[in-house]
């Protein structure tokens, strides 16, 4: 009767263990079926009780513990191995999803010799491996499960010894019963120093910590577990450690004398990778806020050199339309000069009749209104645009091309405009700008090299435009930089260097467009494509 008593302690004894333990643990009989299970168990599976002890370890959670490498693990490996230490097994629970677990497995022999117990610690390590990528491991968690006797009392004495974290027992006067191995191990402390003694002279005196006072002697009383209880401590021998306390109270047989389990948690490392991250947050977040600031002054001052650059590119092309302008005019001046001249001429000589004034009036109009149309076409030019417009790019560029065509006949340079036209919405006459500083480049280069048969191809292919001429292109060593503001090859006072940068910022700024320029067939060859 005594001994059935005292096997009964040792049993709830040994549970109470089990269910302190964070980490899931399963005892199976030699049939492997589950006899016992901790807490931790159900809670991290999401299992419960009925459907867990009496079932073969496979058949749980419908079929879900039928793991290829668990019985590699149980069936082959530990018959050969009474334990087995940090297997690792990956698998994709329905409930809980992907986890990947370390295993530890002890085989116990019974007193009748012919029946064994297996322990099976499970540790889940998927949160570690996650992190392992960018740290070293920060701490173990559990112990191999070390031989258990065929007692009871010596099975509960290897659970405890089997726990990776440390764990000690107190009676109930915290005086230390039993100390897992890993206690000794992290807190640097031996046997003949720790058990017998008071838990705060533990270290000489380095466990009076005032918030495991309060645990033990407040707390504790009034509840029989209590969870992630945080301490933080500095010792003298491992130095400053951040704990996470779980502590059960048990009631032993005689419910006279209590037994106090306390497992240790070092999170000392994770806490300062949390703290570090936390920084790193802060850190990044005011970087961002002080990156946005620049940006945005950035953004403003780029915006204004824009508007300047604009400006000045507006006056260069006035100047140009007016030179233009002259070179319209000039023709039409000098037919009216000669007309004049004429008129003089026949009144002398009596030869003004009423149908030679009607035709000196017509020809005269029609020369004025010719006049006329090239100032309204420079003042079309030179309007701004509010909005974007669907416009026809075929003659959007005719338009430009025919702003510029007294300067180019006068030089003897030939155009041709060619290809199928498409629609843009976009703003229509900064294209034309565009355009119009690519041929006033290309007929620069034209008259400064006295090209013999000087042309000017312009070719629409699909959503591309294409300008080239033959005035022996671009100097390699600078025609990386021709879209460089301000970077100009003419004389002073010729060019302002900012026609080609302007054009660049019109086509991929304003318009989405691209522009890129290359040496091509003796010349020059500026290609535009736009996002149609």
């Amino acid at each position: 009767m005594l001994l059935k008593k005292s096997k009964k302690k040792s049993i709830d004894y040994a549970e109470n263990i089990i269910n302190t333990i964070r980490e899931p643990l399963i005892v199976l009989d030699q049939n492997l079926r589950v006899v016992t299970v901790g807490r931790s168990f159900y809670e991290f599976f999401k299992v419960k009780p009925e459907d867990t002890v009496g079932q073969l370890i496979y058949d749980l959670g419908n079929k879900q513990w039928n793991i290829p490498k668990l019985r590699e693990l149980l069936e082959t490996i530990l018959p050969q191995k009474t334990t087995f230490q940090d297997y690792e097994v990956e698998h994709n629970f329905a409930t809980i999803g992907r986890r990947i677990m370390l295993l530890n497995a002890r085989q116990i022999e019974q007193a009748s010799g012919k029946e064994r117990i297996i322990l099976l610690a499970i540790e889940d390590i998927t949160e570690r491996k996650e992190i392992e990528a960018g740290l070293e491991k920060t701490r173990k968690e559990l112990e191999v499960i070390k031989k258990i006797a065929d007692e009871a009392s010596e099975f509960a004495e290897s659970v405890i010894n089997t726990v990776r974290e440390p764990l000690i027992s107190l009676d109930q006067d915290l005086r230390v019963v039993t100390v897992s191995r890993s206690f000794y191990e992290f807190f640097k402390v031996k046997p003949e120093d720790t058990v017998g003694q008071l838990i705060y002279d533990l270290g000489n005196k380095q466990w009076d910590i005032p918030k495991l006072r309060e645990l033990l002697e407040t707390i504790l009383p009034q509840k029989t577990t209590f969870q992630d209880y945080e301490v933080e401590h500095n010792f003298a021998t491992i130095g400053r450690r951040i704990m996470l306390l779980n502590a059960r109270q048990i009631e032993q047989a005689r419910g006279k004398e209590r037994i106090i389990l306390l497992a240790i948690e070092d999170i000392t490392e994770r806490s300062a990778i949390e703290d570090g991250l936390a920084r790193a947050k802060e850190e990044l977040q005011n970087l961002n806020e002080h990156l946005q600031e620049e940006v945005e002054k950035k953004t403003q001052e780029n915006f204004k050199q824009f508007q300047v650059l604009q400006h000045q590119n507006k006056l260069a092309s006035m100047g140009e339309m007016i030179g233009a302008i002259a070179h319209q005019w000039r023709q039409p001046l000098n037919e009216l000069s000669i007309r004049l001249q004429k008129i003089h001429y026949k009144y002398e000589k009596d030869e003004i009749n009423e149908s030679y004034i009607e035709e000196f009036i017509s020809k005269n109009l029609t020369t004025i209104a010719f006049m006329s149309k090239t100032i309204d076409d420079f003042r079309n030019f030179f309007r701004i645009d509010k909005e974007k417009k669907l416009f026809d790019i075929k003659s959007a560029i005719q338009e430009a091309i025919n702003l510029q065509s007294a300067q180019l006949k006068n030089h003897n340079i030939n155009l041709i405009l060619e290809g199928n036209s498409f629609s843009f919405l976009g703003y229509k006459t900064e294209f034309q700008h565009a355009i119009i500083n690519i041929i006033s480049n290309a007929k620069d280069a034209l008259i400064k090299r006295e090209i013999e048969s000087a042309e000017i191809d312009i070719k629409i292919i699909e959503n591309k435009i294409l300008i080239h001429d033959n005035a022996k292109g671009i100097d390699e060593s600078i025609i990386d930089r021709v879209f460089e503001p301000y970077f100009t090859t003419k004389a002073q006072g010729e060019g302002t260097g900012i026609g080609l940068y302007m054009s660049k910022m019109i086509i991929e700024d304003n318009m989405k467009g691209k522009i890129s320029v290359k040496n091509e067939n003796g010349g020059a060859l500026f290609s535009i494509e736009l996002n149609v």
